[in-house]
């Protein structure tokens, strides 16, 4: 494991670099070949104290992108519970890319959109400025390349990154499409349509 840690609005002290790196390193036991792990550590400013740190996790594999978030009271409590998040996604990650999924459904299950996924650079994050609108604020914007995408490539990809939605670039219209999970467990999709 090729681990890279990073900080904003905290001071990464070596004791919470070191913590991370213990906490993270039962990865390395999931993967065969060394992979990059990137984690990041931040403090947000928000009315519940047991939220304030976030640790996220990203991790780049021939197939995808592994992503996990997650919130707590320190950052040591942020890290130990976006690892149980993670390790969770790398089981539904090997579930779903294993040899009996590739044999069953051709070419692998979203294989095409991960390998390209897998080729270019995880998202962008731009933390730099604060927009104060009517019902509170927007504190992140987030950039990322999309490729062409079938529906159900979309829909794979969002159930792997464990998010409830999706945005891509639909591969039969070449239009930006959202892909998203409803309340009854199935699926939605969301066509945007120009105003008459």
């Amino acid at each position: 494991m090729e681990l890279t840690i990073t900080a904003n609005n905290t001071t990464l002290t070596d004791a919470i670099r070191s913590y991370a790196e213990k906490r993270l390193s039962i990865l390395d036991r999931r993967f065969r070949d060394p992979v990059p792990v990137y984690l990041q550590i931040r403090k947000e400013q928000t009315r519940k104290e047991d939220e304030r740190f976030i640790a996220e996790v990203t991790i780049r594999l021939n197939r995808g992108v592994i992503r996990g978030e997650m919130r707590g009271d320190s950052p040591y409590t942020a890290v130990d519970h976006v690892s149980d998040t993670v390790t969770r996604q790398i089981s539904r990650y090997k579930n779903r890319y294993s040899d009996k999924n590739r044999r069953s459904v051709e070419g692998g299950l979203g294989m095409a959109i991960a390998e390209q996924l897998a080729q270019e650079s995880v998202s962008e994050v731009d933390d730099s400025g604060v927009t104060t609108l009517e019902h509170g604020q927007l504190v992140r914007t987030k950039r990322h390349k999309m490729a062409l995408e079938t529906v159900e490539d979309a829909a794979s990809q969002m159930e792997l990154l464990g998010h409830s939605f999706y945005v891509f670039r639909n591969k039969e219209t070449d239009e930006i499409n959202v892909v998203y999970r409803r309340h009854d467990e199935d699926y939605g999709l969301i066509v945007p349509e120009e105003e008459a």
